[in-house]
C-alpha cells in the first residue's frame, strides 16, 4: 500500500510546479475562507464522525451506525498510522518551506520537523478514507443513488485535497498520494470487515500460499 502510494505521487510530481501555480491562480483571493474548512473537513472530523456513528449506533441499536461508525474509525486511524510513517521518512518539504521547488527532500526528518512531513497529505488520506468507507455503506442502503452518494462524498473529498495545496501546506502529488492511500485503506477495511475477498490484496498476494511445517510456515509461490 506504501509503495503504490510513492508510485503515484512520484508520477504526478513531475508536473507540481504548475498544477501548484493553477490552483493559486483558481483560488484567488475568494477562497481563503471556504480552503481552511476544507482543512477542517479533513483535520477533526473523520475521526469524530466516526466515534459519533459507533456512540450513536450503540445507543440506539443501530447495526448500520455502530458497523459504519467502527471501520471509519479504523480506516482513518490506519491511513493516519500509513501517512505519518511515510510523511517521516520521505521528508519533503512543504510548498511554504520551499517555495517553486518541490524537489527538497530531507529523508527521515519528516518525524520532527512538520514543514517536512509534505508527502502524503494527511487531510486527504483521512478525507477519502472516510468517503469511501461512508460510500460503500450507503451503496448497500440506496443503490440506486450511487451516482448522487460518489459526487457528493468523493467531490467533498477532492475539495479538502484542493484546500491543502490552495493553503500552500501540499503539493499535488502529496494529495494525489494521500487520496489514494484514503481510498485503498478504506476499501480494505471494509473488504475485511465484511470477510470479502479483497480484489486489491487478492491480486497482489493470491499467487501466495502458507503451509504449516514443523519449523513453522513454508510460503509458496503459485502459479495460475
Amino acid at each position: 500500500m506504501l509503495l503504490a502510494t510513492v508510485t503515484v505521487g512520484g508520477a504526478i510530481s513531475l508536473f507540481d510546479s504548475p498544477l501548484s501555480l493553477g490552483v493559486q491562480r483558481l483560488g484567488g483571493d475568494d477562497m481563503r475562507t471556504p480552503s481552511s474548512i476544507g482543512s477542517f473537513i479533513g483535520g477533526p472530523v473523520p475521526l469524530t464522525l466516526g466515534a459519533a456513528l459507533y456512540a450513536v449506533g450503540r445507543g440506539t441499536g443501530s447495526n448500520f451506525a455502530t458497523r459504519t461508525g467502527r471501520e471509519l474509525t479504523r480506516a482513518v486511524l490506519v491511513s493516519g498510522a500509513i501517512t505519518a510513517l511515510a510523511k517521516g521518512t520521505v521528508g519533503r518539504a512543504r510548498p511554504f518551506a520551499a517555495p517553486d521547488d518541490p524537489d527538497v527532500f530531507s529523508p527521515g526528518r519528516g518525524f520532527t520537523n512538520g514543514a517536512l512531513a509534505s508527502f502524503p497529505s494527511g487531510h486527504t488520506s483521512a478525507a477519502f478514507a472516510t468517503a469511501t468507507v461512508l460510500a460503500r455503506e450507503l451503496h448497500t442502503i440506496y443503490p440506486q443513488r450511487r451516482w448522487l452518494i460518489n459526487t457528493l462524498l468523493f467531490g467533498g473529498a477532492g475539495f479538502v485535497g484542493f484546500s491543502r495545496i490552495y493553503a500552500r501546506q501540499h503539493w499535488p502529488s502529496d494529495v494525489v498520494a494521500g487520496a489514494a492511500l484514503g481510498g485503498i485503506t478504506g476499501y480494505e477495511v471494509v473488504a475485511h470487515a465484511r470477510g470479502d475477498r479483497s480484489p486489491i490484496a487478492g491480486r497482489l498476494f493470491s499467487h501466495i500460499s502458507a503451509i504449516p511445517n514443523r519449523r513453522g510456515l513454508a510460503f509458496a509461490w503459485k502459479r495460475q
